[in-house]
């Protein structure tokens, strides 16, 4: 085993990345770092601590807006410095070594957020700043910002502008009370600017965007300007602020594919760069591991806010930490970064693109500039944004380029985004796809992934990440990856997610889709039964139909205790109507019929005229046929939008919602009902009775939620799945048409228990998967 002393040592068990406090001076004092939560800092070499360098260690962890300094003050112990509690606690070595785990979680007690903490404190002081100052543009605001902090080291009233790289902004006049509160800091602490700048500046210039760009000027009631930020519906549609931790694992990930031992010069671009978190933090990276070449930095961005950050950001860090002119920075504010003329030899292009769908783009050159983007890939009428900027990022990079990039999910399956794929596939060797959910970003609930791919032509297999949809996981992967290649593992496999190398990717030929290493390994199974014939795609056995589309809500539909009041002559023209709320794990109960003048050669009233002797429809439909006149694609206005004629005839049939999962299906014996909300499963060949019956109680089996994980599309909020055709078609199921199956004592069982799931009977669900998986499925499930 590693020594403690030695930072492998620490990044092996703890999945931590070292970054040294000050690279200009390497004197064992690092940040470790997972991504803003439980970070800590640490020094490696044996020093006893004396109260001056007690100090120091306060000042240190605060700055870089973390709680905990652990030193190893002599061969036997450590000590951890705890600023907020200026506390200081006592461990032995050994008693650390033998519980690694346990000793991360205590420090991890100990690092909840508060108030006092570098970057709210600042923030708070700005805020206090941006209400006196009147109505500044979010540059002159953000300029005030730079003076404060500039404070911190020099005299804001002679500032070299220049060297520091900001504009000239009258500040207020109570400016002298701020820069003493800020000098001030926390519990005696003196803010170290070296320090926030390096280290913090991501964090805080995020909060302090937010300030500026939704700051409301109106004054509030004793004349002071409001504390209160300006929300706006669209403002979480596409600027998605980029977590640390995601930042610090896609550079990390992206800078390993890169020899940087071969490299004398390095050209780095980001055209969405924002405040440049990805760019500091690649530049941050690049000085950890000790590259000495030159860097050249490239970013864009449409705020001017944004820009102003990164040019004072990348010039400090620029003069203090890239001696001899290595490093060269242009930053520049555009309109719209796809319609700049790109260069096309990139060495890494590191990005957080606008997550902006089709439908929010009102402007028809920014609509015109993604599909030049996207050029003959753009099969599809309406893409998101971040695709264009994907496609353009990987058409940009010179050989061996490498990028690494936050998506939307939807890359990776949708169909629409099948011929982007393909081509992406045949250009750039993906290395790392992590597939991360619906709770990456604090301010929206986007499904996002990140890709690390490398421009070299070859087929490879990627590093595969999967996690849970739910909350909090995503840290833990990524920690967890950096702790397996530390360590030299092959994969992990927890509860929540896992990392692994597929031994075929894709999965499915159509989509990148990411799974878990037991649904890997357990697809990899079905694909070997299918091939033997022991199982059968769901679209060979029923044809799968969308439901009604009734065109206008609260028009055609009536209760059921209305219907009883109606005449039979009106009761012909409806039908029991199949809701989301009438399937409930195999019980079908519905509550409402719907208008459906249709027999089986279609639509009944062939006039306007006939309407006018059916009660409902001179009551409900004629007042309403102004609306109902509107819709677009119908020939007769009294009539559905989509009726769907495959229901114009009634039969036996098996329905599901058109989201759900096992719970959600159900079987209508009668024969007599509509579907709206929802899909059809209608047999491709003669079905009977059992057969129904067979297949509700596949469909409603805990197994068959396992199947759709690994080949539907999973919705936020937990186990939610699209189950229409397009995401359930290559599900494999036993096929009762196949003797071995109707024949077998599993099916005459199963048929049963699918009737006592009818009768309302949901306990059977267990027994069900357990018969599903000793007769039909691999054993591996």
């Amino acid at each position: 085993m590693l020594p403690i002393a030695d930072i492998n040592f620490w990044k092996q068990k703890f999945g931590l990345l070292p970054i040294a406090v000050d690279p200009q001076n390497i004197d064992s004092k690092y940040l470790m770092l997972n991504g803003g939560h439980n970070d800590f800092c640490l020094q490696t070499a044996i020093q006893t601590a004396e109260k001056e360098i007690e100090k120091s260690y306060f000042d240190c962890s605060w700055s870089t807006n973390t709680k905990n300094f652990v030193v190893l003050n002599d061969g036997t112990n450590v000590q951890i410095f705890n600023w907020y509690d200026k506390k200081t606690e006592q461990f032995p070595v050994k008693s650390i070594e033998e519980n690694t785990d346990k000793f991360y979680r205590y420090l991890a007690s100990k690092s909840y957020k508060t108030p006092s903490d570098a970057v709210p404190f600042i923030i708070d002081i700005f805020r206090q700043l941006r209400n006196i100052s009147g109505k500044q543009s979010p540059v002159e605001a953000l300029n005030v910002l730079f003076k404060l902090l500039i404070s911190l080291k020099e005299d804001y009233t002679k500032i070299d502008y220049h060297k520091w790289n900001i504009e000239d902004t009258a500040v207020p006049v109570q400016f002298d009370y701020y820069v003493d509160l800020i000098r001030q800091g926390v519990n005696s602490i003196s803010p170290q600017l070296d320090l926030i700048l390096r280290h913090i500046s991501g964090a805080l210039f995020q909060e302090a965007h937010k300030e500026v760009i939704y700051f409301n000027s109106q004054l509030e009631l004793f004349g002071g300007a409001s504390n209160k930020l300006i929300t706006k519906d669209n403002s979480y549609s596409s600027v998605h602020y980029t977590p640390q931790y995601l930042a610090r694992s896609i550079v990390e990930n992206s800078l390993k594919q890169i020899d940087l031992t071969s490299k004398t010069a390095l050209k780095i671009f980001d055209p969405a760069c924002g405040s440049s978190e990805f760019l500091i933090e690649t530049l941050k990276q690049l000085k950890n591991l000790a590259f000495g070449g030159k860097v050249q930095v490239i970013g864009w961005d449409s705020s001017e806010s944004a820009v102003s950050t990164s040019k004072f950001l990348l010039q400090y860090e620029k003069r203090t930490q890239w001696d001899n002119g290595k490093l060269d920075f242009d930053v520049k504010w555009v309109k719209d970064s796809l319609t700049e003329q790109w260069d096309n030899d990139y060495d890494l292009i590191v990005m957080n693109p606008p997550f902006v769908s089709w439908e929010l783009l009102k402007n028809k050159d920014n609509r015109d500039a993604i599909l030049d983007a996207l050029g003959s890939s753009s099969e599809r009428k309406r893409p998101n944004l971040a695709v264009a900027f994907f496609y353009k990022s990987a058409k940009s990079l010179n050989k061996n380029g490498v990028i690494g990039c936050v998506l939307p999910s939807t890359i990776l399956t949708s169909d629409s985004y099948s011929t982007i794929r393909n081509q992406i596939k045949g250009e750039i060797s993906l290395n790392l796809i992590a597939k991360l959910g619906n709770y990456v970003f604090e301010d929206a609930l986007t499904d996002v992934c990140f890709l690390v791919g490398t421009k070299t032509g070859l087929v490879t297999l990627p590093k595969l990440i999967w996690n849970k949809n739910e909350k909090g996981i995503a840290q833990d992967v990524l920690r967890d990856l950096r702790k397996m290649e530390s360590n030299r593992q092959q994969t992990v496999d927890e509860k929540n997610y896992s990392i692994y190398t597929p031994s075929i990717f894709p999965n499915n030929s159509d989509d990148w889709k990411v799974i878990s290493l037991k649904e890997s390994q357990f697809k990899r199974s079905l694909d070997i039964f299918r091939m033997e014939g022991k199982l059968s795609p769901i679209s060979d056995i029923f044809q799968i139909n969308q439901g009604a589309l009734l065109g206008v809500k609260n028009v055609f539909k009536i209760t059921n205790d209305k219907y009883t009041t109606l005449s039979k002559n009106e009761q012909k023209f409806f039908r029991p109507v199949v809701v989301n709320n009438s399937i409930k794990c195999g019980e079908l109960k519905t509550s409402e019929y719907v208008w459906f003048p249709y027999n089986k050669d279609g639509i009944i009233i062939k006039n306007e005229g006939d309407l006018k002797v059916i009660p409902f429809a001179t009551n409900v439909l004629i007042p309403n046929k102004d609306i109902l006149n509107k819709r677009l694609g119908i020939s007769e206005w009294w009539g559905l939008t989509r009726p769907r004629n495959w229901q114009f005839e009634k039969g036996m049939r098996l329905y599901s919602n058109r989201f759900g999962n096992s719970n959600s299906f159900a079987i209508d014996v009668s024969g007599n009902c509509v579907i709206e909300e929802g899909n059809a499963f209608i047999p491709k060949k003669k079905f009977d009775l059992d057969d129904y019956y067979f297949y509700l109680a596949c469909f409603s089996s805990d197994l068959f939620d396992k199947l759709l994980s690994i080949y539907s599309k999973q919705l936020a909020g937990g186990n939610w799945y699209d189950l229409g055709a397009k995401y359930t078609k290559n599900i494999p199921i036993p096929n009762v048409h196949l003797s071995a199956v109707r024949e077998s004592s599993a099916y005459s069982r199963l048929v049963e228990l699918g009737k006592e799931l009818e009768k309302g009977n949901s306990f059977v669900k267990p027994v069900i998967s357990d018969i599903l998986k000793a007769s039909f499925y691999p054993s591996n499930i």
